[in-house]
Protein backbone atom coordinates (compact mmCIF):
# COMPACT_ATOMS: atom_id res chain seq x y z
CA UNK A 1 0.00 0.00 0.00
CA UNK A 2 1.98 3.48 -0.88
CA UNK A 3 2.50 5.65 1.95
CA UNK A 4 0.09 8.05 2.53
CA UNK A 5 -3.15 5.95 1.89
CA UNK A 6 -5.67 4.78 4.54
CA UNK A 7 -8.24 2.10 3.78
CA UNK A 8 -11.45 3.37 5.61
CA UNK A 9 -14.86 3.68 5.24
CA UNK A 10 -18.00 5.18 6.76
CA UNK A 11 -21.39 4.99 6.65
CA UNK A 12 -21.61 8.68 8.79
CA UNK A 13 -21.02 11.99 7.99
CA UNK A 14 -17.24 12.84 8.77
CA UNK A 15 -16.52 15.07 11.78
CA UNK A 16 -15.93 18.37 11.08
CA UNK A 17 -11.71 17.51 12.09
CA UNK A 18 -12.09 14.96 9.27
CA UNK A 19 -12.59 17.20 6.40
CA UNK A 20 -12.40 18.32 3.97
CA UNK A 21 -11.65 14.53 2.51
CA UNK A 22 -8.71 13.28 0.49
CA UNK A 23 -9.95 10.26 -1.07
CA UNK A 24 -10.17 7.67 -3.62
CA UNK A 25 -12.78 5.99 -4.93
CA UNK A 26 -13.68 3.71 -8.21
CA UNK A 27 -16.48 4.52 -10.38
CA UNK A 28 -18.32 2.17 -13.39
CA UNK A 29 -17.99 3.81 -16.73
CA UNK A 30 -20.50 3.09 -18.81
CA UNK A 31 -20.07 2.96 -23.00
CA UNK A 32 -20.07 5.96 -24.62
CA UNK A 33 -18.90 9.48 -23.11
CA UNK A 34 -15.35 9.52 -22.49
CA UNK A 35 -13.33 9.91 -18.97
CA UNK A 36 -13.29 13.59 -18.59
CA UNK A 37 -16.87 14.03 -19.54
CA UNK A 38 -18.01 12.06 -16.52
CA UNK A 39 -15.60 14.25 -14.37
CA UNK A 40 -17.06 17.50 -15.51
CA UNK A 41 -20.71 15.65 -14.63
CA UNK A 42 -19.38 14.95 -11.39
CA UNK A 43 -18.37 18.37 -10.48
CA UNK A 44 -21.75 20.06 -9.49
CA UNK A 45 -22.38 17.03 -7.30
CA UNK A 46 -19.02 17.10 -5.50
CA UNK A 47 -19.40 21.16 -5.37
CA UNK A 48 -22.91 20.46 -3.42
CA UNK A 49 -21.26 18.26 -0.70
CA UNK A 50 -20.20 19.45 2.23
CA UNK A 51 -17.81 16.44 2.59
CA UNK A 52 -14.85 17.65 0.46
CA UNK A 53 -14.78 21.18 2.00
CA UNK A 54 -13.40 22.17 5.39
CA UNK A 55 -16.41 22.45 7.80
CA UNK A 56 -18.09 26.19 7.83
CA UNK A 57 -16.03 26.65 4.27
CA UNK A 58 -18.38 30.10 3.01
CA UNK A 59 -20.30 29.87 -0.10
CA UNK A 60 -20.43 33.04 -2.50
CA UNK A 61 -17.31 34.38 -1.63
CA UNK A 62 -15.32 36.22 -4.32
CA UNK A 63 -12.94 33.95 -6.59
CA UNK A 64 -9.79 34.18 -6.11
CA UNK A 65 -9.74 34.42 -10.00
CA UNK A 66 -11.68 34.81 -13.34
CA UNK A 67 -13.50 32.24 -13.93
CA UNK A 68 -14.16 30.09 -17.02
CA UNK A 69 -17.74 30.03 -18.07
CA UNK A 70 -18.17 26.70 -16.94
CA UNK A 71 -16.93 27.75 -13.38
CA UNK A 72 -19.00 30.80 -13.47
CA UNK A 73 -22.27 28.53 -14.03
CA UNK A 74 -21.24 26.40 -11.50
CA UNK A 75 -20.50 29.03 -8.73
CA UNK A 76 -24.18 30.42 -9.79
CA UNK A 77 -25.43 26.72 -9.49
CA UNK A 78 -23.96 25.08 -6.30
CA UNK A 79 -21.96 28.56 -4.53
CA UNK A 80 -18.33 26.96 -4.73
CA UNK A 81 -15.84 26.11 -7.29
CA UNK A 82 -15.30 21.94 -7.35
CA UNK A 83 -12.86 20.57 -5.44
CA UNK A 84 -9.47 19.26 -6.95
CA UNK A 85 -9.93 16.19 -8.94
CA UNK A 86 -8.38 14.00 -11.23
CA UNK A 87 -8.87 10.33 -12.79
CA UNK A 88 -6.10 7.85 -12.99
CA UNK A 89 -6.29 6.31 -16.28
CA UNK A 90 -8.28 6.90 -18.99
CA UNK A 91 -10.83 5.02 -20.73
CA UNK A 92 -12.05 4.85 -24.36
CA UNK A 93 -15.36 6.17 -25.11
CA UNK A 94 -15.99 2.47 -26.06
CA UNK A 95 -14.67 1.27 -23.30
CA UNK A 96 -16.31 0.35 -20.07
CA UNK A 97 -15.39 -0.76 -16.53
CA UNK A 98 -13.23 0.37 -13.46
CA UNK A 99 -12.08 4.46 -13.55
CA UNK A 100 -10.18 5.65 -10.39
CA UNK A 101 -11.06 9.36 -9.21
CA UNK A 102 -8.83 11.07 -6.81
CA UNK A 103 -10.27 14.12 -4.80
CA UNK A 104 -7.66 16.75 -3.20
CA UNK A 105 -4.85 15.11 -2.37
CA UNK A 106 -6.07 11.55 -3.87
CA UNK A 107 -4.54 13.19 -7.06
CA UNK A 108 -1.62 12.78 -5.85
CA UNK A 109 -2.22 9.16 -5.67
CA UNK A 110 -3.55 8.65 -8.95
CA UNK A 111 -0.09 8.29 -11.14
CA UNK A 112 0.42 5.19 -10.27
CA UNK A 113 -2.80 3.50 -11.58
CA UNK A 114 -0.93 4.32 -14.75
CA UNK A 115 1.42 1.41 -13.79
CA UNK A 116 -0.45 -0.86 -12.23
CA UNK A 117 -1.76 -4.18 -12.89
CA UNK A 118 -4.89 -4.14 -14.89
CA UNK A 119 -7.75 -6.85 -15.76
CA UNK A 120 -9.65 -6.62 -18.85
CA UNK A 121 -12.75 -8.14 -20.86
CA UNK A 122 -13.04 -7.85 -24.36
CA UNK A 123 -15.11 -9.20 -27.08
CA UNK A 124 -13.62 -9.38 -30.58
CA UNK A 125 -15.56 -9.55 -33.97
CA UNK A 126 -13.77 -11.72 -36.73
CA UNK A 127 -13.86 -10.75 -40.58
CA UNK A 128 -12.82 -6.89 -40.64
CA UNK A 129 -10.35 -4.65 -39.12
CA UNK A 130 -10.69 -1.50 -38.68
CA UNK A 131 -8.18 2.09 -38.20
CA UNK A 132 -8.48 1.88 -35.04
CA UNK A 133 -8.41 -1.74 -34.04
CA UNK A 134 -12.10 -0.83 -32.73
CA UNK A 135 -15.73 -0.02 -33.58
CA UNK A 136 -15.61 3.36 -33.42
CA UNK A 137 -14.06 3.82 -36.64
CA UNK A 138 -14.09 2.76 -40.03
CA UNK A 139 -13.15 -0.58 -41.66
CA UNK A 140 -9.83 -0.71 -43.26
CA UNK A 141 -9.57 -4.52 -44.31
CA UNK A 142 -11.88 -7.56 -44.93
CA UNK A 143 -10.94 -11.11 -44.33
CA UNK A 144 -12.17 -14.07 -44.82
CA UNK A 145 -13.18 -15.79 -41.31
CA UNK A 146 -15.45 -18.61 -42.07
CA UNK A 147 -12.72 -20.80 -41.00
CA UNK A 148 -11.48 -19.56 -37.54
CA UNK A 149 -12.94 -22.09 -35.23
CA UNK A 150 -12.94 -21.71 -31.41
CA UNK A 151 -10.23 -24.51 -31.13
CA UNK A 152 -8.01 -22.65 -33.18
CA UNK A 153 -8.77 -18.90 -31.08
CA UNK A 154 -7.80 -21.30 -27.89
CA UNK A 155 -4.70 -22.45 -29.70
CA UNK A 156 -3.22 -19.24 -30.87
CA UNK A 157 -3.05 -17.52 -27.27
CA UNK A 158 -0.22 -19.08 -26.18
CA UNK A 159 1.42 -16.72 -28.68
CA UNK A 160 0.44 -13.71 -26.87
CA UNK A 161 0.92 -14.42 -22.92
CA UNK A 162 4.44 -13.89 -20.83
CA UNK A 163 6.86 -11.06 -22.04
CA UNK A 164 6.16 -9.61 -25.34
CA UNK A 165 6.60 -6.32 -27.61
CA UNK A 166 3.39 -4.69 -28.76
CA UNK A 167 2.97 -1.54 -31.12
CA UNK A 168 0.39 0.74 -30.62
CA UNK A 169 -2.32 0.96 -33.54
CA UNK A 170 -0.46 2.75 -36.29
CA UNK A 171 -3.96 3.94 -37.91
CA UNK A 172 -4.62 5.60 -34.97
CA UNK A 173 -3.56 9.13 -33.95
CA UNK A 174 0.06 8.24 -32.49
CA UNK A 175 1.91 11.16 -32.10
CA UNK A 176 5.82 11.76 -32.43
CA UNK A 177 7.46 14.54 -31.20
CA UNK A 178 3.42 16.29 -30.90
CA UNK A 179 2.79 15.58 -34.83
CA UNK A 180 0.41 12.48 -35.81
CA UNK A 181 1.92 9.83 -37.95
CA UNK A 182 -0.72 10.88 -40.50
CA UNK A 183 0.84 14.92 -41.10
CA UNK A 184 4.59 13.08 -41.21
CA UNK A 185 2.85 10.97 -44.58
CA UNK A 186 0.62 14.01 -46.02
CA UNK A 187 3.86 16.02 -46.05
CA UNK A 188 6.09 13.89 -47.47
CA UNK A 189 8.37 13.98 -43.72
CA UNK A 190 10.06 11.26 -42.62
CA UNK A 191 9.55 10.48 -39.18
CA UNK A 192 11.31 11.60 -36.39
CA UNK A 193 12.79 7.96 -35.20
CA UNK A 194 11.26 4.42 -35.48
CA UNK A 195 8.50 3.57 -33.54
CA UNK A 196 9.75 1.90 -30.91
CA UNK A 197 7.33 -1.33 -29.71
CA UNK A 198 6.72 -1.68 -26.33
CA UNK A 199 7.50 -4.49 -23.58
CA UNK A 200 4.43 -5.19 -21.88
CA UNK A 201 3.64 -8.30 -19.75
CA UNK A 202 0.11 -10.52 -20.82
CA UNK A 203 -0.23 -12.70 -17.15
CA UNK A 204 -3.36 -14.03 -18.25
CA UNK A 205 -4.88 -14.78 -21.12
CA UNK A 206 -7.98 -16.82 -22.06
CA UNK A 207 -11.03 -17.55 -24.05
CA UNK A 208 -13.87 -17.16 -21.88
CA UNK A 209 -16.74 -17.75 -24.62
CA UNK A 210 -17.47 -18.25 -28.43
CA UNK A 211 -20.13 -16.75 -30.06
CA UNK A 212 -21.24 -18.42 -33.47
CA UNK A 213 -22.83 -16.29 -35.90
CA UNK A 214 -26.29 -17.12 -34.91
CA UNK A 215 -25.55 -16.33 -31.23
CA UNK A 216 -24.49 -12.74 -30.97
CA UNK A 217 -25.90 -9.44 -32.89
CA UNK A 218 -22.82 -7.65 -33.17
CA UNK A 219 -21.79 -6.16 -36.53
CA UNK A 220 -18.73 -4.44 -38.41
CA UNK A 221 -19.15 -0.54 -38.82
CA UNK A 222 -21.11 0.26 -42.00
CA UNK A 223 -18.39 3.01 -42.61
CA UNK A 224 -15.23 2.09 -44.62
CA UNK A 225 -11.75 4.13 -45.44
CA UNK A 226 -11.49 5.99 -48.27
CA UNK A 227 -9.26 5.03 -51.57
CA UNK A 228 -7.42 8.06 -50.07
CA UNK A 229 -7.00 7.64 -46.68
CA UNK A 230 -5.82 3.82 -47.27
CA UNK A 231 -3.18 5.00 -49.67
CA UNK A 232 -1.81 7.27 -46.52
CA UNK A 233 -2.45 4.36 -44.31
CA UNK A 234 0.07 1.97 -46.09
CA UNK A 235 2.44 5.20 -46.78
CA UNK A 236 2.20 5.47 -42.93
CA UNK A 237 3.30 1.92 -42.47
CA UNK A 238 6.07 1.93 -44.79
CA UNK A 239 7.06 5.15 -43.31
CA UNK A 240 7.68 3.08 -39.58
CA UNK A 241 9.19 0.50 -41.20
CA UNK A 242 9.56 -3.10 -41.12
CA UNK A 243 9.57 -3.62 -37.39
CA UNK A 244 5.76 -1.56 -37.40
CA UNK A 245 4.20 -4.96 -38.20
CA UNK A 246 0.95 -5.25 -36.44
CA UNK A 247 2.41 -7.45 -34.00
CA UNK A 248 6.09 -7.83 -33.04
CA UNK A 249 5.52 -11.17 -31.19
CA UNK A 250 8.04 -13.63 -33.55
CA UNK A 251 5.96 -16.04 -33.36
CA UNK A 252 3.40 -14.20 -35.25
CA UNK A 253 5.51 -11.37 -36.72
CA UNK A 254 5.88 -14.44 -39.98
CA UNK A 255 1.70 -14.51 -40.55
CA UNK A 256 0.89 -12.49 -43.91
CA UNK A 257 -2.01 -10.36 -43.40
CA UNK A 258 -5.05 -11.41 -44.56
CA UNK A 259 -6.22 -10.70 -48.54
CA UNK A 260 -9.01 -8.19 -48.27
CA UNK A 261 -12.23 -9.38 -49.83
CA UNK A 262 -15.14 -9.69 -47.67
CA UNK A 263 -16.71 -12.89 -46.40
CA UNK A 264 -20.27 -12.08 -46.60
CA UNK A 265 -21.26 -15.11 -44.16
CA UNK A 266 -22.14 -13.92 -40.46
CA UNK A 267 -18.45 -14.12 -38.76
CA UNK A 268 -18.41 -15.11 -34.84
CA UNK A 269 -16.84 -13.30 -32.17
CA UNK A 270 -15.02 -14.25 -29.34
CA UNK A 271 -14.59 -12.92 -25.47
CA UNK A 272 -11.18 -12.83 -24.18
CA UNK A 273 -10.13 -12.61 -20.01
CA UNK A 274 -7.22 -10.95 -19.33
CA UNK A 275 -4.59 -9.58 -16.58
CA UNK A 276 -1.70 -7.29 -18.10
CA UNK A 277 0.88 -5.15 -16.99
CA UNK A 278 0.10 -1.21 -17.60
CA UNK A 279 0.44 0.12 -21.11
CA UNK A 280 -0.58 -2.85 -22.62
CA UNK A 281 -2.69 -2.38 -25.85
CA UNK A 282 -6.02 -4.48 -25.37
CA UNK A 283 -7.27 -3.67 -29.04
CA UNK A 284 -4.00 -4.55 -30.63
CA UNK A 285 -3.81 -7.96 -29.12
CA UNK A 286 -7.59 -8.85 -30.71
CA UNK A 287 -6.51 -7.29 -33.69
CA UNK A 288 -3.32 -9.65 -33.91
CA UNK A 289 -4.86 -12.48 -32.56
CA UNK A 290 -7.43 -12.19 -35.70
CA UNK A 291 -4.28 -11.70 -38.29
CA UNK A 292 -2.83 -15.25 -36.08
CA UNK A 293 -5.81 -16.88 -36.98
CA UNK A 294 -5.37 -16.15 -40.84
CA UNK A 295 -8.59 -13.85 -40.54
CA UNK A 296 -9.02 -10.13 -39.09
CA UNK A 297 -10.70 -8.70 -35.99
CA UNK A 298 -11.63 -5.91 -34.15
CA UNK A 299 -12.77 -4.71 -30.12
CA UNK A 300 -16.62 -4.68 -30.31
CA UNK A 301 -16.88 -4.62 -26.34
CA UNK A 302 -14.25 -3.34 -23.71
CA UNK A 303 -14.72 -3.17 -19.96
CA UNK A 304 -11.95 -2.86 -17.63
CA UNK A 305 -12.90 -5.15 -14.67
CA UNK A 306 -10.31 -4.07 -12.04
CA UNK A 307 -7.53 -1.47 -11.79
CA UNK A 308 -5.22 -1.96 -8.81
CA UNK A 309 -7.11 -2.62 -5.98
CA UNK A 310 -10.62 -1.36 -7.13
CA UNK A 311 -13.11 -3.73 -8.61
CA UNK A 312 -16.40 -4.17 -9.91
CA UNK A 313 -17.49 -5.07 -6.13
CA UNK A 314 -15.80 -1.92 -4.54
CA UNK A 315 -16.25 0.82 -7.31
CA UNK A 316 -19.99 2.82 -7.05
CA UNK A 317 -22.09 2.26 -10.51
CA UNK A 318 -22.08 5.62 -12.88
CA UNK A 319 -26.22 5.71 -12.52
CA UNK A 320 -25.73 6.67 -8.92
CA UNK A 321 -24.25 9.82 -9.96
CA UNK A 322 -27.09 9.80 -12.54
CA UNK A 323 -29.50 9.66 -9.37
CA UNK A 324 -27.97 12.59 -7.45
CA UNK A 325 -27.55 14.63 -10.40
CA UNK A 326 -31.43 14.44 -11.30
CA UNK A 327 -31.81 15.14 -7.45
CA UNK A 328 -29.39 17.91 -7.18
CA UNK A 329 -30.79 20.72 -5.48
CA UNK A 330 -32.95 18.77 -3.53
CA UNK A 331 -33.16 17.58 0.46
CA UNK A 332 -30.45 15.58 1.81
CA UNK A 333 -31.36 11.71 2.73
CA UNK A 334 -32.31 11.47 6.28
CA UNK A 335 -28.98 11.30 7.78
CA UNK A 336 -27.51 14.26 5.94
CA UNK A 337 -26.38 11.57 3.09
CA UNK A 338 -27.33 11.28 -0.40
CA UNK A 339 -27.18 7.83 -1.94
CA UNK A 340 -23.69 8.61 -4.19
CA UNK A 341 -22.27 10.34 -0.69
CA UNK A 342 -23.09 7.14 1.21
CA UNK A 343 -21.70 5.01 -1.58
CA UNK A 344 -18.09 7.15 -1.29
CA UNK A 345 -18.05 6.97 2.31
CA UNK A 346 -18.01 2.74 1.78
CA UNK A 347 -16.30 2.27 -0.87
CA UNK A 348 -13.25 5.26 -0.68
CA UNK A 349 -9.61 5.07 0.38
CA UNK A 350 -8.53 7.89 2.71
CA UNK A 351 -5.52 9.39 2.19
CA UNK A 352 -3.41 11.87 3.89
Amino acid sequence: MPVGWVRHSLTRMPSESDRPLSCLFGIIKPSGPTSMDLLDRLKPLLASSDLFYAAHTPRHVKPPRRLKPWERELVAKCGRLPPKMGQGGTLDPLAEGVLVIGIHHGTKQLQQFLHCTKEYETTGLLGTATTSYDAKEPVMTYAPHSHVTEDMVRDKLRLFRGQVQQLPPLYSALRMDGKRLFEYAREGIPLPRPIEPRNVCIDELELVQWHPPSAHTYAPPTTHVSDDDKALITKVRAMAGAQALDTTNQDTACVAAPEDREDTSRPAAFTLRMTVSSGTYVRSIVHDLGTACGSAAHVVRLVRTRQGPFHFGNSIPWDVFERGLAELGNEKAEGGLREWEQRILQHMQLCD
